[in-house]
């Protein structure tokens, strides 16, 4: 991307602060120690074992007790009524408009104990599929630079 997804747009500090309003306990995974000061809120650094989004998804599964709703940082089309219905949905997987599952937008089960060093879809192989293709676009990841691009030229 060439660029810190997590810091375009003020996305994480947005949805931080979305959250927050909700009431949510809203904690970020902000990779490595020396980034905690690039975010506001309570940030929790990855251990020195994840060396992937899998393993760092099980890292914070083990941390955080009950259900967790994920949120990733590059979902910068997300409305305020796609956020609502991600934090409505039932513990599981949601499924985009073209048919792609969502596994960052993941709810866990409570005392759900993942696998170690899976791929995505093995970690996520258990959970129910939520239909949430209404949202359109809003639910896509941006993991191109030509995806950037486009972003970029739409916002001017």
């Amino acid at each position: 991307m060439n660029e810190d997804k997590a810091l375009l747009f003020d996305n994480v500090k947005e949805l931080y602060r979305q959250l927050t309003e909700l009431g949510y306990t809203t904690i970020i995974a902000c990779g490595s120690e020396e980034r905690i000061d690039l975010f506001d809120g309570t940030c929790i650094p990855d251990s020195v074992d994840v060396n992937s989004l899998p393993d760092a998804i099980k890292s914070f599964v083990e941390l955080i007790e009950g259900e967790i709703q994920f949120f990733p940082c590059d979902m910068y089309l997300l409305s305020t009524d796609s956020l609502q219905s991600i934090l409505n949905q039932q513990p599981g997987i949601p499924v985009d408009h073209n048919g792609r599952e969502q596994y960052t937008l993941a709810r866990t089960h409570s005392g759900w104990t993942p696998a170690a060093h899976p791929t995505l879809r093995d970690l996520f192989a258990s959970f129910s599929r939520n239909d949430m293709s209404e949202h359109g676009i809003e639910l896509t990841n941006f993991n191109l630079p030509e995806q950037l691009h486009a972003l970029n030229k739409s916002n001017q």
